[in-house]
């Protein structure tokens, strides 16, 4: 879409806050907590997070690609790393802050903005209300006291399911 120069965002010249750098720390070595790879693979056996109807939907053991010592090969991997892998949101995680601190992101002086959200359609609104309940329950969402408020919307998925989108276009002259 083109956008018109009026509402073009121009670049602020400064330095970056050494206490914002994002450095990434590695307190141990990870390669020294992977499991042990057998040069012969057992085989599968379903685990408490990677089912066999997980296993299925994967489509490891239906792929002609793979020879079949490299598809139980494939199959100890995932098992041996089940707790890596998320099927919904619940399941996701973040980054370990030994290794991530918390990002803070640096902004110019500005005048903070509240924009009025639009209402949520009644057909969807049952299916908003659980998606933002799962977002608070995995973390992705948090209580904040922000004088901020930026507005959402939500778009239909080609399976049939919703994604909620932020608008931040607000937020861009501040960076």
């Amino acid at each position: 879409a083109y956008k018109k120069v009026a509402n073009k965002v121009k670049p602020v010249t400064t330095t970056m806050p050494a206490h914002m750098r994002i450095i990434c720390k590695i307190p141990e070595d990870p390669l020294l907590s992977l499991p042990f790879l057998s040069p012969v693979p057992p085989p599968f056996t379903p685990g408490t997070h990677l089912t066999q109807e997980r296993m299925d939907e994967l489509g490891i053991f239906c792929n002609e690609f793979l020879w079949p010592e490299e598809r139980k090969l494939a199959a100890h991997v995932l098992t041996n790393n089940e707790f890596a892998l998320a099927w919904d949101e619940m399941e996701k995680g973040h980054f370990h802050n030994d290794y991530f601190p918390p990002i803070v992101i640096p902004t110019i002086e500005h005048i903070p903005w509240t924009h009025r959200q639009s209402p949520i359609p009644p057909g969807i609104k049952d299916e908003v209300i659980k998606l933002i309940k799962s977002k608070i329950a995995s973390g992705v969402y948090e209580a904040s006291n922000s004088s901020y408020q930026s507005c959402w919307f939500c778009v239909t998925k080609k399976n049939g399911s919703i994604r909620i989108v932020h608008n931040l276009q607000q937020l861009n002259p501040s960076l």
